[in-house]
């Protein structure tokens, strides 16, 4: 058996509106509204390697046994005001 470990950053330009909360659990997320956003791990598959290729979710099973691999998952929020 083999790790793999997975970093993804991504930006966000949210409205001002939006803000960064702490629910009952201890864990952050993103309050739009009276809606609650956590983030987490999509993994995308596509039968071709082209580059114009569809990459969806649609595989259940496949998706089902990478998401069964995942051993640890954290999700870091933070706000950067913009100049």
């Amino acid at each position: 058996m083999k790790k793999l470990t997975v970093h993804i950053h991504a930006e966000l330009e949210i409205p001002n509106d939006w803000e960064i909360v702490e629910i009952g659990s201890g864990v952050q997320v993103l309050k739009i509204g009276d809606k609650y956003v956590d983030f987490d791990i999509a993994p995308l598959a596509s039968t071709s390697h082209e580059p114009d290729a569809t990459w969806s979710d649609e595989d259940e099973g496949l998706t089902e046994l990478i998401l069964d691999a995942v051993t640890g998952l954290d999700t870091e929020l933070s706000e950067v005001g913009i100049h």
